[in-house]
Protein backbone atom coordinates (compact mmCIF):
# COMPACT_ATOMS: atom_id res chain seq x y z
CA UNK A 1 0.00 0.00 0.00
CA UNK A 2 1.07 3.92 -1.09
CA UNK A 3 2.42 5.20 2.36
CA UNK A 4 2.27 9.09 0.97
CA UNK A 5 0.68 12.03 2.48
CA UNK A 6 -0.31 15.99 1.72
CA UNK A 7 0.52 18.78 4.27
CA UNK A 8 -0.70 22.17 3.17
CA UNK A 9 0.65 24.57 5.32
CA UNK A 10 -2.24 28.03 5.83
CA UNK A 11 -3.12 31.02 7.52
CA UNK A 12 -6.58 30.79 8.25
CA UNK A 13 -7.93 31.35 4.58
CA UNK A 14 -4.99 32.29 3.18
CA UNK A 15 -3.70 29.45 1.70
CA UNK A 16 0.35 29.30 1.66
CA UNK A 17 1.94 25.96 -0.17
CA UNK A 18 1.40 21.96 0.43
CA UNK A 19 4.29 19.58 0.62
CA UNK A 20 4.37 15.87 -0.38
CA UNK A 21 5.63 13.15 1.75
CA UNK A 22 6.23 10.43 -0.85
CA UNK A 23 6.96 7.73 1.85
CA UNK A 24 6.09 7.39 5.37
CA UNK A 25 3.14 9.52 5.48
CA UNK A 26 2.05 7.67 8.35
CA UNK A 27 4.94 9.80 10.16
CA UNK A 28 3.25 13.66 9.31
CA UNK A 29 1.44 13.91 12.65
CA UNK A 30 5.14 13.12 14.45
CA UNK A 31 6.80 15.12 11.52
CA UNK A 32 4.80 18.23 12.01
CA UNK A 33 4.60 18.22 15.71
CA UNK A 34 8.24 18.00 15.68
CA UNK A 35 8.87 20.65 13.25
CA UNK A 36 6.49 23.38 15.23
CA UNK A 37 9.16 25.71 16.83
CA UNK A 38 10.75 26.32 13.27
CA UNK A 39 6.91 27.41 12.03
CA UNK A 40 6.39 31.23 11.54
CA UNK A 41 2.60 32.20 11.32
CA UNK A 42 3.70 35.96 10.40
CA UNK A 43 5.01 34.48 7.20
CA UNK A 44 3.07 31.60 6.30
CA UNK A 45 5.19 30.75 3.31
CA UNK A 46 8.09 30.25 5.09
CA UNK A 47 7.02 27.46 7.10
CA UNK A 48 7.17 25.06 4.10
CA UNK A 49 11.32 26.07 4.77
CA UNK A 50 10.99 25.48 7.82
CA UNK A 51 9.74 22.22 7.46
CA UNK A 52 11.85 21.23 4.42
CA UNK A 53 15.09 22.72 6.32
CA UNK A 54 13.49 20.09 9.70
CA UNK A 55 13.39 17.35 7.03
CA UNK A 56 15.03 17.36 4.00
CA UNK A 57 14.96 13.90 3.42
CA UNK A 58 11.18 13.32 3.84
CA UNK A 59 10.10 16.18 1.47
CA UNK A 60 9.56 15.05 -1.94
CA UNK A 61 8.23 17.87 -3.82
CA UNK A 62 6.12 21.04 -3.02
CA UNK A 63 3.31 22.44 -4.36
CA UNK A 64 0.87 25.26 -5.46
CA UNK A 65 -2.17 25.69 -3.65
CA UNK A 66 -5.47 23.98 -4.57
CA UNK A 67 -8.44 25.53 -5.97
CA UNK A 68 -10.48 27.86 -4.42
CA UNK A 69 -12.76 26.29 -2.08
CA UNK A 70 -10.82 24.27 -0.46
CA UNK A 71 -11.56 25.10 2.57
CA UNK A 72 -14.72 22.90 2.69
CA UNK A 73 -13.14 20.01 0.66
CA UNK A 74 -13.94 16.12 2.16
CA UNK A 75 -11.00 13.52 1.55
CA UNK A 76 -12.14 12.58 -1.44
CA UNK A 77 -11.86 16.10 -2.80
CA UNK A 78 -8.41 16.25 -1.57
CA UNK A 79 -7.76 12.82 -3.08
CA UNK A 80 -9.19 13.29 -6.70
CA UNK A 81 -7.35 16.61 -6.93
CA UNK A 82 -4.19 15.37 -5.70
CA UNK A 83 -4.42 11.52 -7.42
CA UNK A 84 -4.76 9.35 -4.76
CA UNK A 85 -3.14 10.09 -1.63
CA UNK A 86 -3.20 8.09 2.00
CA UNK A 87 -3.85 11.04 4.17
CA UNK A 88 -4.07 15.03 4.12
CA UNK A 89 -2.85 17.38 6.74
CA UNK A 90 -4.01 20.79 6.97
CA UNK A 91 -1.62 23.26 9.46
CA UNK A 92 -3.34 25.85 10.05
CA UNK A 93 -0.98 28.64 11.40
CA UNK A 94 -3.43 31.13 12.48
CA UNK A 95 -5.00 29.05 15.22
CA UNK A 96 -2.23 26.80 15.68
CA UNK A 97 -3.71 23.09 14.77
CA UNK A 98 -3.64 20.44 12.57
CA UNK A 99 -6.97 18.68 10.94
CA UNK A 100 -6.03 15.42 9.15
CA UNK A 101 -7.92 13.66 7.12
CA UNK A 102 -6.73 10.21 7.87
CA UNK A 103 -6.27 7.04 4.61
CA UNK A 104 -9.46 6.70 2.95
CA UNK A 105 -11.81 8.40 4.97
CA UNK A 106 -14.58 11.54 4.63
CA UNK A 107 -14.58 12.39 7.73
CA UNK A 108 -11.88 14.90 9.82
CA UNK A 109 -10.38 15.02 12.86
CA UNK A 110 -8.11 16.84 14.59
CA UNK A 111 -4.61 15.47 15.07
CA UNK A 112 -2.99 15.02 18.64
CA UNK A 113 -0.29 17.51 17.86
CA UNK A 114 -1.87 20.62 18.67
CA UNK A 115 0.99 23.56 18.04
CA UNK A 116 -1.05 25.68 20.48
CA UNK A 117 0.91 24.86 23.26
CA UNK A 118 4.14 25.41 21.61
CA UNK A 119 3.60 29.46 20.34
CA UNK A 120 7.00 30.64 22.64
CA UNK A 121 9.11 28.07 20.58
CA UNK A 122 7.84 29.29 16.95
CA UNK A 123 10.69 31.37 15.41
CA UNK A 124 10.89 32.95 11.83
CA UNK A 125 13.50 30.63 10.08
CA UNK A 126 15.92 32.72 9.43
CA UNK A 127 16.69 33.17 13.25
CA UNK A 128 16.72 29.31 13.41
CA UNK A 129 18.71 29.09 10.11
CA UNK A 130 21.39 31.33 11.86
CA UNK A 131 21.38 29.45 15.00
CA UNK A 132 22.39 26.26 13.08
Amino acid sequence: MRDEALIHFHYGRQISAGLVLAANGAAAPDLISEAAPYLDPRSPGRSVVGFCACHPDMVEDVIAPPPPGWEEWRFTEWDNWFGRINGVFLVDLKQLRVVQYPLYSCGSNVVRCDLSGLPRRLVPVEEWLARK
